[in-house]
């Protein structure tokens, strides 16, 4: 991997009967390391592959020097491609964040409502904005015109306010961080929200695999796909 990072990866079907997420890490020649997530939406057929055609195209335009906007751009004409003139993938989508990392510094580019946190001291935080309704929600609370409970099982509180879909994006975030000596990254599904802020921050110390399992001891009844990218210093 890059000099000075290291990265891995797992995933997991949940309780869904299909896997919709996909993820990709690469080293590149310059010394950075890409990393990208995406989550599908459309039904089993459509998720799965709008999720792994971004992917695709996200990985081969950076990898041929394109900045991480170029990547997402490609990403979301893949899925246009991908769609056009099959019934059957119709409305598919998927979220999408992907984040470039070299020494010190992280960028990233994000569509939807994947989380991408910095874990550093043991506090998580989150780095990226979240494009679904949650926030909305939770602007309601603040201003007691909903209660927290009423807020946590809100029907719409999961809605995207933005996917790549092939159309045009309205709603990109993007970002850079300064990363300290301690610092490990987390791209994530959504899935992985089974988990408390305080329970990931407490499971980043493990691997990929480590705080899926913890996720998944959550039992959640219907469990999303679940997918972690870990990256972390070599030294």
């Amino acid at each position: 991997m890059a000099a000075g990072w290291r990265g891995e990866g797992s995933q997991h079907k949940g309780a869904r009967p299909y896997q919709e997420d996909s993820w990709a890490l690469r080293a590149l020649g310059d010394g950075s390391l890409l990393a990208v997530v995406a989550d599908g939406m459309g039904g089993h057929a459509g998720g799965a592959v709008a999720s792994k055609v971004a992917v695709e195209a996200f990985l081969n335009a950076v990898e041929q020097g394109g900045s991480l906007l170029d990547g997402l751009e490609e990403a979301n004409a893949a899925v246009r491609r991908a769609a056009a003139g099959k019934p059957g993938l119709a409305g598919m989508g998927t979220t999408l964040v992907g984040v470039l990392i070299r020494g010190d510094e992280v960028r990233w580019v994000s569509v939807g409502d994947s989380p991408f946190f910095v874990v550093s001291a043991g506090r998580l935080q989150r780095l990226n904005a979240d494009h679904s309704m949650a926030p909305q929600i939770a602007a309601l609370v603040a201003r007691g015109m909903l209660s927290v409970e009423d807020a946590a099982h809100h029907p719409g509180r999961h809605t995207l306010r933005e996917a790549v879909m092939g159309q045009p994006l309205n709603l990109i975030d993007r970002g850079s961080h300064r990363l300290g000596p301690d610092a490990k990254l987390l791209l994530c599904s959504d899935g992985v929200q089974s988990l408390s802020e305080a329970e990931i921050a407490a499971a980043a110390a493990k691997s990929s695999a480590g705080l899926i399992d913890a996720v998944l001891a959550v039992a959640k009844e219907h469990q999303d796909n679940v997918t972690v990218i870990k990256l972390e210093r070599t030294r």
